[in-house]
Formats: C-alpha cells, sequence, structure tokens
C-alpha cells in the first residue's frame, strides 16, 4: 500500500488532521467533493507551532463547477462518441388493418335480421306453430321466445306493434357495429 493510499484510507475512516489534507491538494478535493469540507492551508500564528518540517508548498487543485468531472492536466480529450447505427424499420401489422371483419359481418347481418324480422320477412316460418292461438297474422319471431317457434308464445303481429326484445336485437346490432367500425 503507498503513501497515497495510506492517505486516502485514513481521510476515509475520519482519521486524518486537517493540517495534513491542507498540505496535501489532492487529499483536500477529495475532502471537498467526498464531505463538502473546503480546507485551506493553516498559518501557525504562534512561534512554537511552527512546523519543524520545511515549509510544503500548496497547490490548489484545479477544480470545476462539474463535481464529478476532474479535469487531469495534460490527458487527452476523451474521443467523440460513436454513431448511433441505422435501424430497420418496425414493419407495420397487417393483421391489425383488416380487424373486425368479423364483428362487421356479424352486426350487419344481425341488423338486417332485425329490420326484416320487425317488418314480418320470417313469416313463412309461422307454419310450424301448431298451438290452438296460432294465427297467421303473427308473422314476427318473438326474440325473447325464439325457442318457442312452434307455439303462440314465440310469434308476434308485425310492424306497428314492436316488443322490447326487438329494440334490443337493434340497439344490440347497432352496438357491434360501432365497436367494430371503431376498432383499428
Amino acid at each position: 500500500m503507498s503513501v497515497h493510499d495510506d492517505k486516502v484510507k485514513r481521510l476515509l475512516d475520519g482519521e486524518i488532521d486537517e493540517a495534513e489534507i491542507a498540505a496535501d491538494p489532492i487529499l483536500a478535493s477529495l475532502a471537498e467533493r467526498i464531505f463538502g469540507l473546503n480546507i485551506e492551508p493553516i498559518t501557525p500564528s504562534k512561534p512554537s507551532q511552527a512546523p519543524a518540517n520545511p515549509a510544503v508548498e500548496v497547490v490548489p487543485a484545479v477544480t470545476s463547477n462539474e463535481p464529478m468531472i476532474e479535469v487531469i492536466p495534460g490527458a487527452a480529450p476523451a474521443p467523440a462518441p460513436m454513431p448511433l447505427p441505422t435501424l430497420p424499420k418496425i414493419p407495420e401489422q397487417d393483421a391489425k388493418k383488416g380487424g373486425g371483419g368479423f364483428l362487421k359481418i356479424f352486426g350487419g347481418l344481425s341488423i338486417v335480421v332485425a329490420v326484416a324480422n320487425i317488418f314480418g320477412a320470417f313469416g313463412f316460418l309461422n307454419s310450424q306453430c301448431s298451438g290452438d292461438k296460432c294465427t297467421s297474422d303473427a308473422t314476427r319471431i318473438n326474440w325473447l321466445d325464439v325457442h318457442n317457434i312452434g307455439n303462440e308464445m314465440g310469434w308476434s303481429l308485425p310492424f306497428p306493434e314492436l316488443g322490447i326484445p326487438d329494440y334490443v336485437a337493434i340497439a344490440s346490432s347497432i352496438l357491434v357495429l360501432i365497436v367494430a367500425f371503431r376498432k383499428k
């Protein structure tokens, strides 16, 4: 371990005298950077306190405003940074452009079926009605009882009379179309 390393270790341990720090510009610079101490050379005021050793020349450390950059005289400047490499462009995802195709088809088909049912387009299926109260005037499928198409509960009168299931079928179809066209 060299003398200088020993001084730095003692500085970090806090076992070094301020006069010794003031005598060494490197230690003074380190103390200022590490601990925020600004130590200047001390001149004794009494002749009895004068050191017996010859006077040490104090060289002020070259410092800059940037605390983490140390200026070393005679050192070559850092090389210029290398230019960034050119990277290939990220390919666009073609699958997303056609997204929502199924929803568009389903929404369009469901709104056509819902409107066609309101005007009695599926009245030809009324021939399957075998209940006592079945009538040929009921040409609109009741969406709530679509499973009861074989009796009078599965059928309703056409256009002027609309039920809640018809409104729900049209609103749901429109909602599916909106979601399909908003999807990118």
